[in-house]
Protein backbone atom coordinates (compact mmCIF):
# COMPACT_ATOMS: atom_id res chain seq x y z
CA UNK A 1 0.00 0.00 0.00
CA UNK A 2 0.97 3.53 -0.65
CA UNK A 3 1.81 5.52 2.02
CA UNK A 4 -0.80 8.09 2.88
CA UNK A 5 0.35 10.04 5.57
CA UNK A 6 0.14 13.64 5.10
CA UNK A 7 2.88 15.76 4.06
CA UNK A 8 4.13 18.25 7.66
CA UNK A 9 3.21 21.82 6.72
CA UNK A 10 6.21 24.27 5.93
CA UNK A 11 6.42 26.89 8.58
CA UNK A 12 8.37 29.13 6.37
CA UNK A 13 6.49 29.40 2.91
CA UNK A 14 9.20 31.36 0.83
CA UNK A 15 11.33 28.38 1.61
CA UNK A 16 12.71 26.28 -1.16
CA UNK A 17 11.52 22.75 -0.12
CA UNK A 18 12.47 19.33 -1.63
CA UNK A 19 10.99 18.99 -4.75
CA UNK A 20 9.10 22.43 -4.71
CA UNK A 21 9.65 25.69 -5.68
CA UNK A 22 8.44 28.67 -3.87
CA UNK A 23 5.51 30.80 -5.88
CA UNK A 24 6.77 33.82 -4.27
CA UNK A 25 10.00 35.63 -5.79
CA UNK A 26 12.44 37.15 -4.22
CA UNK A 27 11.85 40.71 -2.62
CA UNK A 28 12.73 43.32 -4.97
CA UNK A 29 15.42 45.91 -3.75
CA UNK A 30 13.95 49.75 -3.74
CA UNK A 31 16.53 50.46 -6.51
CA UNK A 32 14.73 47.72 -9.34
CA UNK A 33 11.29 48.95 -8.25
CA UNK A 34 9.44 50.88 -10.95
CA UNK A 35 7.19 54.45 -9.60
CA UNK A 36 4.27 53.58 -9.52
CA UNK A 37 1.15 54.89 -12.02
CA UNK A 38 0.23 57.68 -9.58
CA UNK A 39 3.78 58.94 -9.14
CA UNK A 40 4.48 58.96 -12.73
CA UNK A 41 1.57 60.78 -13.47
CA UNK A 42 2.49 63.41 -10.69
CA UNK A 43 6.42 63.47 -12.30
CA UNK A 44 4.45 64.31 -15.76
CA UNK A 45 2.23 66.94 -14.60
CA UNK A 46 5.02 68.74 -12.99
CA UNK A 47 6.74 69.01 -16.15
CA UNK A 48 4.01 69.55 -18.12
CA UNK A 49 2.10 72.36 -15.89
CA UNK A 50 0.05 75.02 -18.63
CA UNK A 51 2.12 78.20 -18.95
CA UNK A 52 -0.10 80.64 -17.59
CA UNK A 53 -0.09 84.27 -18.78
CA UNK A 54 -0.91 87.74 -17.31
CA UNK A 55 -4.10 88.39 -19.21
CA UNK A 56 -3.15 92.31 -20.46
CA UNK A 57 0.15 90.26 -21.64
CA UNK A 58 -2.07 87.73 -23.80
CA UNK A 59 -3.84 90.53 -25.08
CA UNK A 60 -1.05 92.42 -26.13
CA UNK A 61 0.23 89.24 -28.01
CA UNK A 62 -3.16 88.28 -29.30
CA UNK A 63 -2.47 92.38 -31.40
CA UNK A 64 -5.91 93.43 -29.25
CA UNK A 65 -4.29 96.59 -28.01
CA UNK A 66 -1.18 97.82 -25.94
CA UNK A 67 -0.86 96.37 -22.40
CA UNK A 68 -1.38 99.66 -21.10
CA UNK A 69 -4.75 99.86 -23.26
CA UNK A 70 -5.49 96.33 -22.19
CA UNK A 71 -5.33 97.20 -18.34
CA UNK A 72 -8.24 99.77 -18.96
CA UNK A 73 -10.38 97.15 -21.14
CA UNK A 74 -9.84 94.77 -18.21
CA UNK A 75 -10.78 97.66 -15.39
CA UNK A 76 -13.44 99.26 -17.90
CA UNK A 77 -15.34 95.41 -17.72
CA UNK A 78 -14.83 94.88 -21.30
CA UNK A 79 -12.65 91.28 -21.42
CA UNK A 80 -14.38 88.28 -20.41
CA UNK A 81 -12.76 84.71 -19.65
CA UNK A 82 -14.56 81.51 -20.37
CA UNK A 83 -17.93 83.66 -20.38
CA UNK A 84 -17.00 85.31 -17.09
CA UNK A 85 -16.18 89.15 -16.75
CA UNK A 86 -12.66 89.76 -15.32
CA UNK A 87 -11.88 93.19 -14.05
CA UNK A 88 -8.68 91.89 -11.88
CA UNK A 89 -5.34 93.16 -13.31
CA UNK A 90 -2.73 90.06 -12.41
CA UNK A 91 -5.50 87.66 -13.31
CA UNK A 92 -3.89 85.29 -15.23
CA UNK A 93 -5.18 82.65 -18.32
CA UNK A 94 -4.36 79.56 -20.27
CA UNK A 95 -3.47 80.75 -23.92
CA UNK A 96 -4.44 77.36 -24.64
CA UNK A 97 -7.55 76.42 -23.14
CA UNK A 98 -9.30 79.32 -21.95
CA UNK A 99 -11.67 81.27 -24.11
CA UNK A 100 -11.17 85.50 -23.70
CA UNK A 101 -13.52 88.13 -25.51
CA UNK A 102 -12.17 91.71 -25.49
CA UNK A 103 -14.69 94.36 -26.29
CA UNK A 104 -16.75 91.94 -28.17
CA UNK A 105 -13.52 89.97 -30.04
CA UNK A 106 -12.02 86.56 -29.93
CA UNK A 107 -8.95 86.99 -28.70
CA UNK A 108 -6.24 84.19 -29.95
CA UNK A 109 -2.50 84.88 -30.06
CA UNK A 110 -0.92 84.69 -33.53
CA UNK A 111 1.23 81.84 -34.75
CA UNK A 112 3.33 84.48 -36.76
CA UNK A 113 4.70 88.01 -35.12
CA UNK A 114 4.58 91.11 -38.21
CA UNK A 115 7.27 93.30 -37.87
CA UNK A 116 6.13 96.46 -39.82
CA UNK A 117 7.92 99.63 -40.98
CA UNK A 118 5.88 102.44 -41.69
CA UNK A 119 6.99 106.44 -43.47
CA UNK A 120 4.37 107.81 -41.77
CA UNK A 121 2.67 110.82 -43.97
CA UNK A 122 1.16 113.98 -42.50
CA UNK A 123 -2.73 113.75 -41.28
CA UNK A 124 -2.54 109.87 -40.66
CA UNK A 125 -3.78 109.21 -37.20
CA UNK A 126 -1.70 106.67 -35.20
CA UNK A 127 -4.43 104.07 -33.92
CA UNK A 128 -6.35 101.27 -35.14
CA UNK A 129 -9.31 103.40 -35.76
CA UNK A 130 -10.50 106.95 -35.40
CA UNK A 131 -14.37 107.85 -34.31
CA UNK A 132 -13.94 110.57 -36.56
CA UNK A 133 -13.25 108.24 -39.57
CA UNK A 134 -10.00 110.02 -40.55
CA UNK A 135 -7.21 108.08 -42.09
CA UNK A 136 -5.05 106.03 -39.76
CA UNK A 137 -1.78 103.89 -40.09
CA UNK A 138 -3.93 100.78 -40.81
CA UNK A 139 -5.64 102.42 -43.65
CA UNK A 140 -2.22 102.72 -44.98
CA UNK A 141 -0.89 99.16 -44.49
CA UNK A 142 -4.44 97.49 -45.33
CA UNK A 143 -3.14 93.95 -44.04
CA UNK A 144 -5.66 91.57 -42.56
CA UNK A 145 -3.58 90.79 -39.79
CA UNK A 146 -4.20 92.77 -36.31
CA UNK A 147 -1.17 94.57 -35.68
CA UNK A 148 -0.30 98.11 -33.50
CA UNK A 149 1.89 101.36 -33.36
CA UNK A 150 5.39 100.87 -31.10
CA UNK A 151 4.21 104.16 -29.41
CA UNK A 152 2.63 107.27 -31.69
CA UNK A 153 2.85 109.89 -33.50
CA UNK A 154 0.90 113.30 -33.67
CA UNK A 155 -1.22 113.33 -36.49
CA UNK A 156 1.10 116.29 -38.64
CA UNK A 157 4.14 114.78 -37.27
CA UNK A 158 6.19 112.39 -40.30
CA UNK A 159 8.49 109.43 -40.23
CA UNK A 160 9.72 106.39 -38.95
CA UNK A 161 7.10 104.42 -36.98
CA UNK A 162 6.69 100.80 -36.06
CA UNK A 163 3.52 98.51 -35.95
CA UNK A 164 3.22 95.02 -34.90
CA UNK A 165 1.39 92.10 -33.17
CA UNK A 166 4.46 91.02 -30.95
CA UNK A 167 3.45 92.40 -27.61
CA UNK A 168 6.34 91.78 -25.50
CA UNK A 169 8.83 93.38 -27.71
CA UNK A 170 6.31 96.59 -28.42
CA UNK A 171 6.23 96.78 -24.32
CA UNK A 172 9.82 96.95 -23.75
CA UNK A 173 10.23 99.45 -27.07
CA UNK A 174 8.30 101.70 -25.30
CA UNK A 175 9.45 101.02 -21.58
CA UNK A 176 11.60 104.29 -20.75
CA UNK A 177 14.08 101.22 -18.78
CA UNK A 178 15.40 100.90 -22.37
CA UNK A 179 15.55 104.10 -22.95
CA UNK A 180 15.50 103.76 -26.68
CA UNK A 181 16.84 106.16 -29.23
CA UNK A 182 14.27 108.33 -31.76
CA UNK A 183 15.83 111.03 -33.92
CA UNK A 184 14.10 114.15 -35.33
CA UNK A 185 14.74 116.84 -37.49
CA UNK A 186 12.52 119.57 -36.29
CA UNK A 187 11.93 123.15 -38.68
CA UNK A 188 11.26 126.22 -36.67
CA UNK A 189 9.43 129.64 -37.18
CA UNK A 190 12.84 131.24 -35.81
CA UNK A 191 16.40 130.71 -35.70
CA UNK A 192 17.81 129.33 -33.03
CA UNK A 193 20.11 130.60 -30.62
CA UNK A 194 23.32 128.77 -29.27
CA UNK A 195 22.11 129.54 -25.81
CA UNK A 196 19.15 128.17 -26.31
CA UNK A 197 20.69 124.88 -27.46
CA UNK A 198 22.12 124.59 -24.77
CA UNK A 199 19.58 124.45 -22.37
CA UNK A 200 17.57 122.17 -24.81
CA UNK A 201 20.82 119.50 -24.32
CA UNK A 202 21.07 119.92 -20.77
CA UNK A 203 17.46 118.36 -19.65
CA UNK A 204 14.83 120.99 -18.39
CA UNK A 205 11.46 121.68 -16.93
CA UNK A 206 8.21 121.98 -19.28
CA UNK A 207 6.33 125.06 -19.23
CA UNK A 208 3.35 123.61 -19.03
CA UNK A 209 3.41 120.63 -16.35
CA UNK A 210 7.23 121.50 -14.31
CA UNK A 211 7.69 117.73 -15.70
CA UNK A 212 11.44 116.85 -15.64
CA UNK A 213 13.31 115.90 -19.17
CA UNK A 214 16.80 114.40 -19.16
CA UNK A 215 19.26 115.50 -21.33
CA UNK A 216 19.53 114.98 -25.12
CA UNK A 217 21.93 115.58 -28.29
CA UNK A 218 20.98 117.80 -30.29
CA UNK A 219 22.37 120.06 -33.54
CA UNK A 220 21.55 123.50 -35.32
CA UNK A 221 21.33 122.98 -39.25
CA UNK A 222 21.07 124.97 -42.09
CA UNK A 223 20.39 128.57 -41.04
CA UNK A 224 19.33 127.34 -38.22
CA UNK A 225 15.49 126.80 -37.90
CA UNK A 226 15.87 123.06 -38.59
CA UNK A 227 17.17 121.22 -35.38
CA UNK A 228 18.25 117.69 -35.13
CA UNK A 229 17.73 116.10 -31.70
CA UNK A 230 18.38 112.49 -30.46
CA UNK A 231 16.18 111.38 -27.12
CA UNK A 232 16.19 108.39 -25.19
CA UNK A 233 12.36 108.96 -23.76
CA UNK A 234 9.06 109.23 -25.16
CA UNK A 235 6.66 112.11 -23.46
CA UNK A 236 3.53 112.72 -25.09
CA UNK A 237 4.48 115.94 -27.72
CA UNK A 238 7.69 115.89 -25.98
CA UNK A 239 9.51 117.80 -29.25
CA UNK A 240 6.80 120.21 -29.67
CA UNK A 241 6.74 121.04 -25.21
CA UNK A 242 10.39 121.61 -25.12
CA UNK A 243 10.64 123.45 -28.25
CA UNK A 244 7.53 125.74 -26.39
CA UNK A 245 9.43 125.87 -23.41
CA UNK A 246 11.85 127.77 -25.20
CA UNK A 247 9.69 130.05 -27.07
CA UNK A 248 9.86 128.51 -30.42
CA UNK A 249 6.77 126.92 -32.42
CA UNK A 250 7.89 123.44 -34.66
CA UNK A 251 6.20 123.96 -38.35
CA UNK A 252 7.30 120.55 -38.92
CA UNK A 253 8.46 117.59 -37.32
CA UNK A 254 9.56 114.74 -38.73
CA UNK A 255 11.28 111.44 -37.05
CA UNK A 256 13.92 110.25 -39.46
CA UNK A 257 15.10 107.13 -36.61
CA UNK A 258 13.62 105.26 -34.34
CA UNK A 259 16.15 102.53 -32.29
CA UNK A 260 18.33 102.87 -35.35
CA UNK A 261 15.86 102.08 -38.31
CA UNK A 262 15.23 104.60 -40.92
CA UNK A 263 12.43 105.45 -43.63
CA UNK A 264 15.52 104.82 -46.19
CA UNK A 265 14.68 103.68 -49.51
CA UNK A 266 10.51 104.45 -48.39
CA UNK A 267 8.21 106.78 -49.96
CA UNK A 268 6.34 108.91 -47.89
CA UNK A 269 3.23 106.77 -47.12
CA UNK A 270 4.84 103.21 -48.05
CA UNK A 271 5.79 100.79 -45.53
CA UNK A 272 7.93 97.05 -45.85
CA UNK A 273 8.51 94.35 -43.49
CA UNK A 274 11.41 94.29 -41.29
CA UNK A 275 14.61 92.42 -41.93
CA UNK A 276 15.28 88.68 -39.42
CA UNK A 277 18.45 90.64 -38.53
CA UNK A 278 16.21 93.97 -37.85
CA UNK A 279 13.54 92.43 -35.57
CA UNK A 280 17.00 90.19 -33.46
CA UNK A 281 18.33 93.67 -33.57
CA UNK A 282 15.16 94.81 -31.62
CA UNK A 283 15.20 92.21 -29.43
CA UNK A 284 18.67 92.89 -28.51
CA UNK A 285 18.11 95.98 -27.78
CA UNK A 286 15.55 95.18 -24.97
CA UNK A 287 16.95 92.03 -23.78
CA UNK A 288 14.66 89.65 -25.55
CA UNK A 289 17.50 87.74 -27.45
CA UNK A 290 17.95 84.84 -25.25
CA UNK A 291 14.27 84.44 -24.82
CA UNK A 292 12.37 81.97 -27.12
CA UNK A 293 10.29 83.31 -29.80
CA UNK A 294 6.53 82.31 -31.20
Amino acid sequence: MLNQTKPKPNPNPNRKTDGAKSTKSKPERAADKKPAAGSARESSAKTDKPTLMRLNKFLASAGIASRRKADKMIQNGEVEVNGKLVTELGFKVNPQLDKVVAAGRIAKLHRRKIYILLNKPKDAISTSSDELDRRTVMDLIGIEDRVYTVGRLDRNTTGVILLTNDGDLAHRLMHPAFGVEKEYLAELDKKMTRADLQKLKSGMRLSDTGEKVSECEAEILGDASIVWLKLHEGKNRQVHRMFWTLGYNVKKLERIAYAGLTTKGLRRGTWRYLLPEEVEHLRKLVELDGETKT
